[in-house]
């Protein structure tokens, strides 16, 4: 029998069977000598010993793994930003994208709060975004439009919930998930969002899986090679350089920052670019 781990704690995994079955499950003292912890995510093999409990007998190689949140087989993203209380951080926001395009996942942006911004002012940023090929919900928890929206497209596998904190992660796994019971608490008065939930969890949402990841604001971000960016910012492969070795810093004969002095690169995308490469040149 197969299963996927659904949650993990005190090291006492959880597991959905593919029967749908769901079992509180012991390991094989080998399992973890051969192979490490398990994580949320981890398809394992199970062999029911007692009533709603198993024995892990095997666990299957992970596709991709995140260290924080410890998450595995991640087929996608869902970035939560918000352009108010907190205003978002742009740079942040694409280094989430450019962590999902180094792992082989997708990444979507859900723009939480849409309701208390302009409509112009989602419609510019989801155009930015849009454009490079990310698929942008605007959305608000509070009033419950787009998520219906949002909820009917089309997704497999495991996703995770991610964002900064105060951008309504919770709120709006609660409103996707009212099982959950999730508590949410109210902004602090520095404008900051308080984790409410305890442990990773998946739920099932349709045809996929939706992590909540209480504890994590951050997605860590390991670039093993500075030319990784260049392919984790898609749009820039639209435009030919002089050189093939171009990193689209000071280089002559550079087309993308030919681009964007054109305006067919959105600045503030080029400048998470330059930050993350920056930043990996220095250490």
């Amino acid at each position: 029998m197969k299963g996927l781990v659904v949650a993990l704690e005190a090291n006492r995994p959880t597991v959905v069977s593919d029967e749908g079955t769901r079992y509180l499950c012991y390991l094989r003292g080998r399992i973890q000598r051969d192979h490490g912890r398990i994580m949320v995510g981890d398809r394992v093999a199970l062999m029911p010993t007692d009533p709603g409990q198993a024995l892990i007998t095997a666990v299957e190689p992970r596709a991709n793994t995140l260290l924080r949140p410890p998450t595995a087989n991640v087929s996608g993203l869902q970035v939560v930003y918000t352009l108010i209380h907190p205003e978002g951080n742009r740079e942040l926001l694409d280094k989430r994208l450019v962590l999902a395009e180094l792992s082989g996942m997708r990444a979507e942006i859900v723009l939480n709060k849409s309701d208390l911004v302009p409509a112009s002012a989602g419609e510019e940023l989801a155009a930015v975004y849009s454009e490079i090929g990310y698929r942008v919900w605007q959305i608000s928890v509070l009033t419950g439009a787009g998520i219906a929206e949002m909820l009917a497209s089309s997704r497999r596998g495991i996703w995770v919930l991610t964002g900064d904190s105060g951008v309504g992660k919770s709120s709006l796994l609660s409103a996707i998930l009212p099982q959950a019971r999730l508590e949410v608490q109210e902004l602090s008065r520095v404008g900051r969002g308080r984790e409410t939930t305890r442990t990773v969890s998946l739920w099932p949402v349709g045809d996929f899986w939706l992590a909540d990841a209480p504890g994590y604001t951050a997605l860590t971000l390991e670039i093993e090679r500075v030319e990784d960016v260049l392919f984790a910012f898609p749009e820039f492969s639209r435009h030919r350089c002089r050189f093939t070795d171009c990193r689209h810093l000071a280089e002559p004969g550079c087309g993308v920052r030919q681009a964007l002095a054109e305006g067919t690169i959105d600045r503030i995308r080029y400048r998470s670019y330059t930050a993350i490469v920056n930043h990996w040149l220095k250490h």
